[in-house]
């Protein structure tokens, strides 16, 4: 009977197919998937660790260039922010990012807010309606300065008549600033990546090692991986870290300012010096992750080296040497 090489339990049916990348970063000719997963561990990774990652990580920014996101989607991001990064008398206001109407790029939606400056203060704090409260109001020093970003006097007038209700008293200026939407902004984008969010790399990470070893359980289910398992699975912490950024993967002859492919990077393979099997993931070349999948394996030495490409512009996935990159 398959034994789901997470929580270990053997079912008789079949299970269903488990995607190494979630399919909401992408569907690839020849995508990897595996047969090793159960319905149930499928089912969770999908709506508390793939959802979370695909919504609220750095990466769900590049999902809206590929035409991998909607504006619904795009409209419940919690934990992202996105904020103007251009000099002038906007700068730091909050933006939302929605896929564009040709579905090729990034729109920016304003939000009417108002900012705050308290006496001696360089930086203005900005604030949308939903930041609002009375803590924020108490906190204004007298004669601090306020000032409106808005699209119309509709909304103006909406700020103003929320700051009287939370006793909003005199303020040493206000100043307006009516601006059109622009095609074209720069911004910065802040991601909290939190636990769940990396626990998901780590699944991919682990589901991948599963594909290189075509899926073979007398491996995969050995105790040396029940510390990544019960990460991802149960969410137990490990006393040593699994999980750390790195630099972005690139080949060695290519341009260090050109990702090698326009799309995600898996690798796999030992660490020969420590004995540890380690997979390297990036995905959108937005971030690379580095994952130990078995800080000291404890079995006999097999072959494991392995790396895979997958590129959003052909929809294919292929295998590339490892020698290649760095």
């Amino acid at each position: 009977m398959p034994t789901c090489v997470y929580c270990r339990i053997a079912y008789q049916d079949r299970f269903p197919r488990e995607h190494v990348i979630p399919v909401s970063f992408g569907s690839f000719e020849d995508g990897l998937t595996l047969g090793c997963v159960c319905g149930d561990c499928n089912n969770y990774f999908s709506k508390h660790l793939e959802l979370q990652f695909a919504r609220e990580s750095a990466e769900s920014v590049a999902r809206l260039r590929h035409d991998l996101r909607d504006n619904e989607s795009a409209a419940r991001t919690r934990r992202l922010t996105a904020r103007v990064n251009v000099p002038g008398p906007i700068l730091g206001a909050k933006v939302l990012l929605y896929p564009n109407a040709t579905k090729d790029g990034i729109e920016i939606i304003y939000m009417p807010q108002v900012a705050f400056k308290n006496n001696n203060e360089e930086e203005w704090k900005w604030y949308t309606f939903e930041d609002l409260n009375s803590d924020l109001v108490r906190s204004l020093e007298p004669g601090s300065e306020v000032k409106y970003f808005i699209t119309s006097s509709t909304e103006e007038e909406w700020l103003r008549s929320r700051l009287q209700e939370l006793g909003l008293g005199n303020t040493k200026s206000i100043k307006r600033y009516q601006i059109p939407p622009q095609p074209n902004l720069k911004t910065s984008v802040t991601s909290i990546f939190d636990f769940n969010m990396a626990r998901c790399v780590v699944k991919i990470a682990f589901n991948y090692l599963a594909y290189v070893l075509e899926e073979n359980t007398h491996l995969l289910l050995r105790d040396d991986f029940d510390v990544v398992r019960n990460h991802v699975r149960q969410g137990l912490n490990s006393q040593q870290p699994l999980l750390r950024f790195s630099s972005a993967p690139r080949l060695e002859e290519d341009n260090v300012n050109r990702s090698f492919v326009d799309g995600h990077i898996l690798a796999v393979d030992w660490d020969a010096a420590k004995g540890s099997i380690v997979c390297g993931l990036s995905f959108f070349n937005v971030m690379t992750y580095q994952v130990v999948l078995c800080p000291s394996y404890s079995g006999l030495w097999f072959p494991l080296q392995s790396a895979h490409c997958f590129d959003l512009q052909t929809k294919k996935a292929r295998k590339i040497a490892v020698s290649l990159l760095t």
